[in-house]
């Protein structure tokens, strides 16, 4: 190797191999070359094919730029195509800042000091304004993505059916989103729906979007549905391969059905007499209690009958504090040449009144102690009116 000193400031210094080739120089700014003879920055180190990573000052780029790491690429080399920065600036003191583009001017991705990391924005509720990116808040793991006319977010699987999207929580998979037979599907484990789109219909399924039949209900005693809005009635299976013991009502069964048809009242619903007061409406139908009475004048058990519904579980009030509204708390940090910049310590809270919240539970065994038990009457009519059409 062969060394060659000049005056510092007039000429170059350069180191050279044994070919006589150039390895190091040193230029009249001080700035260094590893593979260059003109470095463009203090330390610039360029392989054969001309692709330079550049450490230092760079005057391109804006707002006074510290020491930093700039790679250019002459060639597709590991698929860049133009230069990236990776830099914090002083009027950004404690970020990371990713840039492309001539100067390095266009930020594309950054992770400021609170650990937050924001790509397409500078800003972490992006899924809150009118601005797009995506952030993934640090200190809380939350992600937010925003879209300006298009999807924000896409989930593909590819192969098989299963699961696209699961959702968990303390760790326990509380539902799924997923696809069976190019259909999406949503729920948890044996109680899911698909939605079926070649055939125009929600279909009850099982895990991972199985076909089920005849096994999920749609709501329960405890939590009921109101109105449902519908062109046509439902359908009820009335194959007479699926059924068993079919024979002509006794005459104790044909006394109750005579009994039930003048049973029939007019009433309106307490709830909605609360709401509406004089407004709620009329309603006609048989009192469950009324029916359950007819049956045992006969020697019957209603609860033997498909028309006649008993439900019991058990509820718990639990009383839910309210919750005060918090203002995001930042703090002023400032950096070893003096810059100040904010930092997120805590994220604003919204208020929240005070509710009470009625969990319910199936079983005594689940209900915890304390749990108030309560039972509900209920009647299929489609089977009540044809037992009372049988005796007509």
């Amino acid at each position: 190797m062969a060394l060659t000193r000049v005056s510092r400031g007039l000429l170059s210094t350069s180191i050279e191999d044994n070919g006589n080739a150039t390895a190091i120089t040193i230029d009249s700014s001080e700035n260094v070359g590893i593979g260059t003879s003109s470095p463009s920055s203090q330390l610039e180190v360029q392989d054969a094919n001309g692709v330079s990573l550049k450490f230092g000052d760079l005057a391109s780029y804006p707002n006074n730029v510290v020491p930093c790491f700039i790679g250019t690429a002459t060639s597709a080399l590991a698929g860049i195509n133009g230069d990236l920065v990776l830099c914090p600036r002083t009027s950004d003191a404690g970020k990371i800042l990713f840039a492309t583009g001539s100067g390095q001017a266009a930020e594309r991705m950054r992770i400021d000091a609170s650990g937050n990391l924001l790509v397409g924005t500078t800003s972490i509720a992006v899924g809150q304004g009118t601005s797009t990116g995506v952030s993934v808040r640090g200190p809380t793991g939350r992600v937010e993505a925003s879209a300006s006319g298009t999807t924000s977010a896409i989930f593909n699987r590819t192969t098989s059916d299963g699961g696209i999207v699961n959702f968990s929580k303390n760790g326990s998979t509380v539902g799924s989103i997923g696809t069976s037979s190019n259909f999406l599907f949503i729920g948890k484990g044996d109680t899911t729906l698909t939605f079926a789109d070649t055939i125009d219909a929600i279909v009850p399924s099982g895990t991972g979007g199985a076909t089920r039949d005849n096994a999920i209900d749609l709501g329960n005693s405890g939590n009921r549905f109101d109105d449902i809005y519908a062109t046509n009635g439902t359908i009820q299976t009335s194959d007479r391969n699926e059924k068993q013991d079919i024979a002509e009502l006794s005459e104790a069964e044909q006394r109750v059905a005579v009994a039930c048809k003048g049973l029939m009242r007019k009433f309106r619903w307490k709830d909605s007499v609360a709401e509406k007061g004089d407004d709620a409406r009329i309603h006609f139908g048989i009192i469950a209690q009324d029916l359950q009475a007819a049956f045992e004048t006969e020697g019957l058990d209603a609860g033997d009958y498909a028309m006649f519904i008993s439900t019991t579980w058990w509820e718990q009030d639990v009383e839910v504090p309210a919750v005060e509204a918090v203002d995001a708390v930042y703090e002023t940090q400032t950096d070893e040449e003096g810059n100040e910049t904010q930092v997120l310590v805590q994220e604003a809270v919204e208020s929240v009144d005070a509710y009470t919240r009625t969990d319910t539970f199936e079983t005594a065994e689940e209900a915890p102690e304390g749990a108030t038990e309560r039972t509900r009457l209920g009647v299929r009519y489609s089977e009540l009116l044809a037992f009372i059409i049988s005796a007509l």
